[in-house]
């Protein structure tokens, strides 16, 4: 019998799943796949991906039921065994998939503040040198692109609204099976956040993770010519590079170039017009979100008008001089796992 996971980080793209699963991958009662994002329950769903880079994550997508079981091979005798696909959140139809293979399946998901995340999808794509267009003009060719075929990521917008997709997975697995974190708790106390995972699968809470590292960072190179040979050693190495990256431990390896991708890049700041007409435009999907968690999303700082400008100084100082794709959970709200930090 093939083995299947059971649980699935599902996204939001950008909002620190990639730390999530470097962190999972630590605890000796969970397995989680090394490959991540095979998208293999929304391949079907999945763009062409016809954009600038887009055959990054073409190559990562899994559509063969063999391959896809292939990745769990080692899970024997672990209780939590899962993967992680940051756009399963947002391609129609993967909650019905995946609910149909695995109903008893445990749904984690991230979220991040809307604006914040839009413009860390915005300096991942720019960091690499694929989007080469300035924040407002990648908006406006939003539809465009889509309609093209570009991956996912590129919708920056889009991916923002996360109240119908949150709904939608609660509707399909109930809210017992599915935990949210934001993005903004997840770093400010990752050591909670991972205990509440922990509880949430069912494995020892009191198991100690290095959380030094944030992975996957995003901003601008602080100099291109150095950046872009880092870039190309790290993700697309020729043959030597590539034995020379052999005898190095995949988790050091991992670590090690999330550490020198972070030293290598800055933040740039959103334009504040742009910022202001963004978190007008989100303002409403943030309420459904918050009223459907039952919970206050004040670090998301869409309150008052006083709120909204002591929430993103708040957010600015917390995230440091990188867009980091991750942050940790804190707070004491207790009951069901959806509700749950």
């Amino acid at each position: 019998m093939k083995m299947l996971p059971n649980f699935f980080v599902i996204g939001a793209a950008r909002s620190g799943t990639t730390s999530l699963d470097q962190y999972l991958a630590q605890h000796p009662e969970i397995f989680i796949t090394t490959r991540k994002e095979s998208h293999y329950f929304a391949a079907d769903q999945f763009p062409p991906c016809t954009g600038p880079g887009d055959e990054g994550i073409r190559n990562l997508l899994v559509r063969d039921a063999d391959a896809y079981a292939e990745l769990f091979a080692g899970a024997a005798g672990k209780k939590a065994i899962g993967e992680s696909s940051a756009f399963y959140l947002h391609l129609p139809g993967t909650a019905e998939r995946i609910a149909q293979a695995v109903p008893d399946a445990r749904i984690i998901m991230l979220l991040r503040e809307p604006v914040d995340r839009t413009h860390s999808a915005y300096m991942f794509l720019a960091r690499d040198g694929r989007e080469t267009l300035s924040l407002e003009q990648g908006l406006e060719r939003e539809e465009e692109r889509k309609l093209k075929g570009f991956e996912p990521m590129w919708r920056y917008k889009a991916l923002s609204f996360y109240y119908e997709h949150v709904r939608h997975y609660v509707e399909v697995f109930g809210e017992q099976q599915v935990k949210v974190l934001l993005y903004e708790e997840f770093y400010t106390n990752p050591a909670q956040a991972l205990r509440d995972v922990f509880t949430f699968l069912g494995v020892k809470e009191d198991v100690p993770i290095n959380t030094s590292v944030r992975y996957n960072l995003s901003g601008m190179p602080k100099s291109r010519k150095l950046y872009t040979p880092l870039n190309r050693f790290i993700f697309n190495p020729n043959g030597l590079e590539k034995r020379i990256k052999s005898l190095i431990p995949l988790h050091l390896r991992k670590a090690w170039a999330s550490k020198l991708i972070g030293m290598s890049v800055e933040r740039v700041s959103m334009d504040s017009q742009i910022q202001a007409q963004l978190r007008a435009h989100y303002a409403g999907d943030v309420q459904r979100l918050q009223d459907l968690l039952q919970r206050d999303l004040a670090c998301w700082g869409y309150g008052e008008p006083g709120e909204l400008e002591m929430g993103q100084q708040e957010r600015e100082q917390s995230s440091g001089t990188g867009e980091h794709e991750d942050k940790g959970v804190a707070g004491d709200h207790k009951g069901t796992p959806l509700r749950s930090r």
